[in-house]
């Protein structure tokens, strides 16, 4: 008989419902029952694509001798992490007080209030090294509840007080003054030189394995060189288009700090696309990579992964498009595009949303779970799909337990760095051979033949929100690239219908999103003559998590809220766009009121709170996606941008003295103050804060654009220091109207600052090179 999470909205948590353990899921009335029948929880903590829960669930929760053991003496709770993160990140928090570290399955035993007084993560059937077996600490930590409760009420009111005060302790430990002050040039000069210091010049990436890709941390980078004049001395000479294409071909630094930014990006790139992490068959990247090298990934596919590797190659291309539109470089940067584009709307997406995720493991030849099986292939199977193209197995110790070989597309590395290797309309990209295509179509043929690997169907605001982003920045920039330069080799790759694709779907994706939340998702042209909407913007129910349509269990964290705004932001500079800029200013109002408040210091939460848990975390760590805080520091950004008023036909009143004055100032204060914290992560630990550090280079100085002529607008797509594409200034006139911009013509801005007209492709291009 299935237990009650049967009825999850997680499929993690479904998965579990024929259990022998009585499940139950995370609610009030179930932590009563545990009050009555006075036994602990157990709470047990992953998520879909974690292997080692699957492994763990396979051996002991599947086990009926076990499950009696916890139904007796315990109330088995069992939650998905990425519906309920603040769940997750307060028992994440007593794990590694308690043990040191953390990881998943995460396996907590708690009062029936909540309060921990033991955690681990998996625990084997039977003892295996220094791990006790399962029943062992069921065994113990019963028989302490039973006959030492006085040491369990001792420990849970250290631990309570103590996880309290890691919630305060970020917001504590900020002066006033070092909240309020965006970091300067100099000390992002300083956080890019930290962050190159541990970087890996034979294999890119920092640090050691395992490798997870740096996104962040290399658009943090792109917009160092572009700050530093890096694609403006290429473009006045200064770098030699023959030294700007050698650069970064072997890696190594040079120990100047412009080129240096650019060699870690464009090495770290190149590995990773050609790399086993890198899947070449289908697009997209893996989870993480075991090895050094890239070569061989922990296979499971993540949706946040591939929109922040969107993003963060779109970012490259508009770099190397800058400095040389026939390069290598930027034909691998619009193949990454391409692919990963292509991977999300294909393999990772459910007509009107994107899943969370794709599982590592999958169904083998034997019909067992095996890490891998979907991908790897034997060197009989590869040497009869043709050995002659860019493809080629890769033999790495790191893939000892796997049943086959990781395809790679390693050679990729010698091509860059070959000169005498001619790219021409005559010589195509190595992918873009006719052996390289019978390759990979006769590897697709046979991989998908294969059992598939478990797709988790939830669909998570803050990680759907994201893929929006990049599938519009996508957009934008393939357009311009194309419709600017013309018919050019390194455009091979991308495609005029592929641009108009990907929009058009990152449009029926945001209003797809917002009709979940209650709202229409449609409406009239975004650009009206004065540039602000009328009318009450939708209160929208926004939500952490769907399964379908039906809501999970969690509300919407700020990390879920800025997300969304951005992708509404984004989406608004796509051509025809039916997003309005009175929605976004009143969700940008509702946002800040809910998970900021003014104090000494700027008060930021994740959360909203929990009924269970009285406890509203903030961590401003940008770890696998960017942090609530920074997160919102983008929204920030991008409104004062728009030059959005205060008062301009807001129906939210906050009651928040920071949510009460977005106008264009308040909101450069409040991103000044939101990002001035890192101040205290930049030197030290920059790959603790990638994305703040972006946005940071990004407020030193914003560009908008602001045009209504198609030609103007796709050379500022393709720009790398455009910030922002608008139809109006956002700039109020003296008799406050806003200042229109001419038919024809373009307007540069930075905040209320702004050009005159230019109405020729020269013209703007200086502007925005000045």
């Amino acid at each position: 008989m299935a237990n009650e999470l049967a009825s999850s909205t997680s499929p993690y948590l479904r998965a579990h419902a024929d259990n022998p353990v009585d499940w139950r899921m995370w609610t009030k009335d179930n932590l009563a029952e545990a009050a009555r029948r006075d036994v602990p929880l157990l709470i047990s903590i992953g998520y879909s694509t974690c292997h080692w829960c699957h492994v763990m669930a396979h051996e002991s929760f599947e086990d009926e001798a076990i499950a009696r053991i916890i139904n007796e003496n315990f109330l088995p709770i069992k939650i998905d992490r990425e519906e309920l993160p603040d769940i997750d990140a307060y028992y994440m928090n007593a794990l590694q007080a308690m043990r040191g570290q953390g990881g998943w399955p995460m396996t907590i035993f708690a009062t029936a209030a909540g309060s921990p007084f033991y955690a681990g993560t998996y625990f084997p059937p039977a003892p295996r090294g220094n791990l006790p077996a399962f029943t062992q600490v069921l065994s113990a930590v019963s028989q302490t509840w039973t006959d030492r409760r006085d040491e369990v009420t001792e420990m849970t009111q250290r631990m309570d007080r103590g996880l309290a005060d890691m919630a305060s302790a970020v917001s504590d430990a900020l002066p006033a003054e070092a909240a309020s002050e965006l970091l300067s040039a100099e000390e992002l000069d300083s956080a890019a030189e930290s962050l190159l210091d541990s970087y890996d010049p034979a294999w890119g990436g920092f640090g050691k394995a395992p490798k997870f890709p740096p996104l962040m941390n290399l658009m943090q980078l792109l917009a160092t060189f572009v700050r530093l004049g890096g694609t403006t001395s290429a473009r006045e000479g200064t770098l030699a288009p023959g030294k700007v294409d050698r650069v970064g071909a072997d890696g190594h630094l040079e120990g100047e700090l412009v080129l240096d930014c650019l060699i870690a990006v464009r090495s770290t790139f190149a590995r990773i696309a050609s790399g086993g992490m890198r899947d070449q068959v289908r697009g997209g990247i893996a989870r993480y990579s075991v090895d050094r090298q890239w070569f061989v990934p922990h296979f499971e596919k993540m949706l946040y992964d591939n929109g922040l590797y969107l993003r963060a190659v779109v970012q490259w291309a508009k770099v190397e498009r800058a400095l040389n539109p026939t390069s290598k470089w930027l034909a691998l940067a619009e193949r990454e595009i391409t692919d990963t584009a292509n991977f999300l709307l294909a393999d990772i997406s459910d007509g009107d949303r994107f899943i969370a995720a794709l599982d590592a493991d999958s169904l083998n030849s034997d019909g067992v779970l095996e890490e891998g099986a979907a991908y790897v292939v034997t060197p009989e199977e590869f040497a009869e799909v043709g050995e002659e193209g860019l493809l080629q197995l890769v033999d790495s110790p790191a893939a000892a337990e796997l049943s086959g070989s990781v395809v790679a597309a390693i050679r990729i590395i010698d091509w860059l760095g070959m000169d005498e290797v001619p790219f021409d309309e005559s010589h195509p990209a190595p992918w873009e051979t006719s052996a390289t295509a019978a390759q990979r179509d006769g590897l697709r043929k046979l991989l998908d033949q294969r059992p598939q690997p478990a797709r988790d169907e939830k669909t998570i605001t803050e990680w759907n929100s994201l893929a929006i982003t990049a599938l519009a920045e996508a957009a934008l920039y393939t357009d311009a690239a194309l419709s600017t330069d013309g018919s050019l080799p390194a455009d091979a790759v991308l495609s005029a219908d592929a641009s108009v694709g990907w929009g058009s779907q990152a449009a029926h994706l945001w209003d797809a999103m917002v009709a979940r939340f209650g709202g229409s998702g449609s409406g009239p042209s975004a650009d009206s003559a004065a540039g602000f909407d009328s009318g009450d913007s939708p209160r929208l129910d926004v939500r952490r998590s769907f399964t379908g349509d039906t809501p999970g269990p969690g509300q919407a964290g700020l990390a879920d809220w800025a997300q969304f705004i951005t992708a509404g932001i984004t989406v608004r500079q796509l051509p025809d766009s039916s997003v309005q800029v009175n929605d976004l200013k009143s969700w940008g109002t509702t946002m800040f009121a809910n998970f900021t408040a003014e104090d000494e210091v700027l008060e930021v939460f994740d959360s909203m709170g929990d009924e269970i848990l009285d406890v509203r975390a903030s961590d401003p760590v940008d770890n696998t996606v960017p942090s609530g805080r920074s997160a919102a520091a983008e929204v920030a950004l991008l409104l004062a941008e728009i030059g959005v008023d205060g008062s301009a036909g807001s129906s939210v009143h906050a009651g928040n003295d920071v949510a009460d004055d977005l106008s264009a100032g308040g909101l450069l204060e409040l991103r000044d103050r939101l990002l001035g914290v890192y101040r205290a992560l930049a030197g030290r630990a920059p790959r603790g804060c990638g994305h703040a550090l972006w946005q940071s280079e990004r407020a030193l100085k914003p560009v908008r654009v602001a045009t209504r002529n198609a030609t103007l607008s796709d050379i500022a797509a393709k720009h790398p220091a455009v910030t922002l594409i608008t139809g109006a200034t956002g700039v109020p006139a003296e008799d406050g109207s806003e200042v229109e911009v001419p038919e024809g013509a373009a307007i540069v801005c930075q905040g209320t600052q702004c050009s005159l007209p230019v109405t020729t492709a020269e013209d703007l291009k200086k502007l925005l090179d000045a």
